[in-house]
């Protein structure tokens, strides 16, 4: 088999890297993805979480947004 490749090619593919491939993202990747998540969910406990003191009763954010639609 090895007659078919040059020397050359075989050496190339036998070397390899030294150590472990990491792979990493950035510091500010992390930060804005945290930023995202606070957001989206303080928006879910804004919706879901508070009530709305209406004439006719207490309710949720949510239920008050789509009575006025």
């Amino acid at each position: 088999m090895s007659d078919l490749f040059r020397k050359e090619a075989l050496e190339n593919r036998s070397r390899s890297l030294y150590g472990e491939v990491v792979l990493r993202s950035a510091l500010s990747t992390w930060v804005l993805t945290g930023l995202i998540l606070l957001i989206a969910l303080l928006a879910l406990f804004i919706l879901f979480g508070l009530q709305v003191e209406t004439e006719a009763g207490s309710m949720s954010v949510i239920k008050w947004l789509l009575t006025l639609g």
